[in-house]
């Protein structure tokens, strides 16, 4: 059996020492050493992205198993001469090898694999090479992989040598086999959910999907995405509709998509419109549903102050009437909005529950804990040094031992050293008498702090 060309880099090399360059055996045994196709799979070689590198690797991933399948065969041929143990191990694994090479399922499965993964990156000669190495087999996944990542080239060509394709080759002339291709599974939902419309539009002419429910999906990710055109044709040409894509298109800020479907699609929740553009930041989508029929709930405050839309609170404030709750000072307190928490104690009533200090600490907030220990009444509980000491911040489980009486429990110790905070358990096991579990202790350990 002959043996893959030595590798270009050693072959270099060698020529360039004359007294190496003598000896070919010595380039082969360096090349061999280096070459790590020898452990790489048939499908792992064809997803392999490099220029033309894929099918230099394809073809010598190739040429290293059928070397271990003639070995494999004349350990078998030899069966009879061995008596020893590794003898017999050795027949064990060429057995496997042969077992392999004659099972059209392990066939299909390294044809499959190969397919989609060359056909996701779009490298039909992969692809080619595949379909004349593997004669017979089904071609199922690279469709979908190849509609997913906008691949027309790939889904033409596996078309035109389909069954159910004009039976061409690259040169125009007519095939004496074709393949066996399977359409009509998810490749125009894929096509459709990764926005590439003329995929979507050549599969829809070429291929007559059947209609599927998944199809809303893609609308609705079309609408999320802001991508008009691809909005447009699921509507007028696949008929698609869903009441929630509106709702998508006014949470990412897209107007000309949202002005399109409230003109051409119901949407059963207008409230949502509003809510999930204030709670994105989205203001000019907010005042265009206010003159268009839409309408908030408290949600939109809430959403906006614990999000950080300073700007979208006021507007809110001074344009609508529903308001907040108490989820806005909460929220805004656990992610460390300070401006919002003092906007909202100034010019709303709701005010905060113990979750606001509970919550900043646990963030590692000090600044908005000390102005909520001054300028609020609610306090907190002992999550609050619980969560500072789960997450290292020690300044933080240091004023709240010194200010406040809630403390902590076990919690707190085991938090601390399950995500290895040395510091806060140390500090902890001085100042602090709830202890920790069994579980902080072995946590410890694992991770070698065995003082």
């Amino acid at each position: 059996m002959k043996l893959p060309a030595p590798l270009t880099s050693a072959t270099v090399v060698c020529r360039s020492h004359l007294d190496i360059a003598a000896l070919p055996h010595i380039a082969e045994t360096i090349s061999a050493f280096l070459d790590c196709s020898v452990h790489w799979s048939l499908p792992a070689a064809c997803g392999f992205a490099f220029q033309d590198g894929a099918l230099r690797l394809v073809k010598r991933v190739t040429v290293h198993q059928t070397i271990r399948e003639a070995k494999a065969q004349e350990i078998l041929h030899q069966y009879p001469k061995f008596r020893a143990f590794e003898p017999k191990i050795q027949r064990t694994e060429a057995t496997l090898v042969l077992r392999q090479k004659q099972d059209p399922f392990y066939r299909q499965k390294l044809f499959t694999l190969g397919m989609a993964r060359a056909a996701a990156r779009g490298d039909l000669s992969v692809m080619q090479w595949l379909v004349r190495e593997f004669p017979g087999c089904y071609v199922t996944r690279a469709v979908e992989q190849a509609a997913k990542n906008g691949h027309l080239q790939v889904l033409q060509w596996l078309h035109r040598n389909s069954r159910v394709g004009h039976i061409r080759d690259e040169g125009g002339g007519r095939n004496n086999t074709s393949l066996d291709v399977f359409w009509g599974a998810k490749e125009l939902y894929y096509a459709g959910l990764n926005g590439h419309l003329r995929v979507v539009q050549w599969l829809q002419e070429h291929t007559n999907p059947t209609p599927t429910h998944m199809f809303f999906v893609t609308l609705e990710e079309a609408a999320k995405n802001g991508d008009l055109a691809m909005v447009k044709w699921l509507c007028n040409v696949r008929g698609e509709w869903s009441p929630y894509a509106a709702v998508l298109a006014a949470s990412g800020g897209h107007l000309e998509v949202l002005k399109w479907l409230k003109s051409n699609i119901f949407s059963s929740s207008p409230s949502a419109n509003m809510d999930d553009a204030a709670a994105n930041g989205h203001l000019h989508v907010l005042k265009w549903l206010q003159v268009n029929s839409g309408y908030t709930t408290h949600a939109a405050m809430n959403k906006a102050a614990g999000n950080g839309h300073l700007g979208i609170v006021k507007w809110l404030q001074n344009t609508r009437r529903e308001g907040c709750t108490s989820v806005a000072m909460d929220r805004a307190a656990a992610n460390g909005y300070f401006e919002i928490v003092k906007w909202l104690h100034t010019n709303r009533e709701e005010g905060c529950t113990k979750a606001a200090m509970d919550e900043a600490a646990t963030h590692g907030h000090l600044k908005l804990v000390q102005w909520l220990q001054t300028n609020r009444k609610e306090g907190c509980t002992t999550r609050a040094m619980d969560g500072a000491a789960m997450n290292g911040h020690l300044e933080v489980v240091q004023w709240l031992h010194q200010h406040r009486k809630e403390g902590c429990t076990t919690a707190a110790m085991d938090g601390a050293a399950r995500a290895n905070h040395l510091k806060v358990v140390e500090w902890l096991q001085k100042n602090r008498k709830e202890g920790c579990t069994l579980a902080a202790m072995n946590l410890a350990a694992r991770n070698g702090h065995l003082d």
